[in-house]
C-alpha cells in the first residue's frame, strides 16, 4: 500500500470464547505491527467471554442478540463500527502462531486491485488437539494472487481454477475497507468468506493467499460434526462452482504408524485419537455418500439437502475439557 501509513481495526465475532479469548487478544497486542482498533461483536456468550473482554482497555465489546447473528451481516455491521483503512478478521478461539502475522497479511497489499490478502489455519502440537492433524511444514511457504479481470473471464475459468482461487479464510483475512463499503458480505450462515471472494474476483479484484501468516485454531471433530461439515462442504462446491467431491484416499495404516510414532502421547492418548480419527474418517464417507445420493435425484433433492443442513452452521466440538475426559475413558 502507499501513501499514509495504514490504519487497522481488528473485527472478531464471538460467542462463548471464554477458554481461548485472552491468548486471542495478548496475540493481537503483541504483534509488531500495532493495530488502531479491536471490536469485539458478542452474540449472547454465557460463559463469561465479556468480563474478559471488558479487562482490555483498548477493546470495545459490541452485543448483540443471538438472533441477529450470521457470519455476513455481523461483519458487515464490525466494518460499519469501525474506521480503520484495513479491516482484520478473527474468530475468538484463534491465536497468531507469531508476532509477523499481521506484518505480513499488511505486506501482502502488492497492488492496488488486492481486495483482501488471508493466511492460513494451523494446529497446535497440543495433547488436547489430533496429532495426526499437527503442523508439520514441508517446504517453505510461497505467496500467491489469483485474479481474472471481470465477471466474464472467472466465469469462463475452469471449476476447479475457480474454487482455489477463492482462498479468503475469515479466521485469518485482511480487507480493504475500500472494498468491503462496494462489495459487503452477503448474508450467510456459512461460507461467507468463499461468497466474498467470488463477489470480489467477479468484479476485477485479486485476491492474495499468505500462508506464511499463520494462526493457531483447532476445533475437535467428531461423527456427526464430521458429516454435517462435509455435507455443507458438498454442497456449497456443487452450489458455487458445479464440482462433485473428489475420491477419498483412506490410509489407515500410515495414520496408525505416524500416531505409534508420536513419542509425547500416553498409549491411551494415541487410542483414543485412533478412534476419534477412524469416526471422523466415517463422518467423511457417509457425507459424500448422502450428498451424492441427493445428486443423483436431481434439484429438488439438493434443495432439500440444502435447506437440512444450511439452514444452521455446523456446530464444531470446542471443549478441551471434554475431549480430555474422553481420552480418559477410551480403553
Amino acid at each position: 500500500m502507499t501513501g499514509h501509513l495504514p490504519r487497522i481495526s481488528v473485527v472478531i465475532p464471538v460467542k462463548n470464547e471464554a477458554v481461548g479469548m485472552a491468548a486471542c487478544l495478548d496475540g493481537i497486542l503483541g504483534q509488531t505491527v500495532a493495530v488502531d482498533e479491536i471490536l469485539i461483536i458478542d452474540s449472547g456468550s454465557t460463559d463469561g467471554t465479556q468480563d474478559i473482554v471488558r479487562q482490555y482497555p483498548k477493546v470495545r465489546l459490541l452485543e448483540i442478540a443471538p438472533s441477529e447473528f450470521n457470519h455476513g451481516d455481523t461483519r458487515n455491521l464490525g466494518v460499519r463500527e469501525t474506521s480503520g483503512d484495513l479491516v482484520l478478521f478473527t474468530v475468538g478461539d484463534a491465536r497468531p502462531m507469531d508476532e509477523t502475522w499481521i506484518e505480513r497479511m499488511q505486506a501482502g497489499f502488492v497492488a492496488d486491485d488486492v481486495a483482501a490478502v488471508s493466511g492460513i489455519q494451523v494446529v497446535a502440537h497440543d495433547p488436547r488437539n489430533n496429532p495426526l492433524e499437527w503442523f508439520r511444514p514441508v517446504s517453505e511457504p510461497v505467496r500467491s494472487i489469483h485474479r481474472f479481470g471481470s465477471a466474464e473471464a472467472f466465469d469462463a475459468a475452469d471449476k476447479a481454477e475457480r474454487r482455489s482461487a477463492c482462498v479468503i479464510d475469515d479466521v485469518t483475512s485482511m480487507y480493504r475497507r475500500s472494498f468491503l463499503e462496494q462489495v459487503p458480505f452477503r448474508r450467510a450462515v456459512y461460507g461467507e468468506d468463499m461468497l466474498i471472494a467470488i463477489d470480489a474476483l467477479r468484479a476485477g479484484y485479486a485476491l492474495v493467499r499468505d500462508p506464511a501468516a499463520r494462526v493457531y485454531h483447532y476445533h475437535q471433530m467428531n461423527y456427526h460434526t464430521t458429516l454435517q461439515r462435509t455435507v455443507v462442504v458438498c454442497l456449497l462446491g456443487k452450489e458455487l462452482f458445479d464440482l462433485m467431491p473428489g475420491r477419498q484416499v483412506k490410509r489407515p495404516l500410515r495414520e496408525a504408524v505416524r500416531l505409534l510414532r508420536e513419542p509425547t502421547l500416553s498409549l491411551r492418548e494415541k487410542l483414543y485419537w485412533w478412534r476419534n480419527q477412524r469416526e471422523c474418517i466415517r463422518g467423511v464417507m457417509d457425507g459424500i455418500s448422502i450428498f451424492e445420493k441427493a445428486a443423483a435425484k436431481g434439484p429438488q433433492a439438493l434443495a432439500k439437502l440444502h435447506a437440512e443442513y444450511l439452514g444452521t452452521p455446523p456446530i464444531p466440538v470446542k471443549s478441551g475439557a471434554t475431549s480430555a475426559a474422553a481420552r480418559e475413558n477410551a480403553g
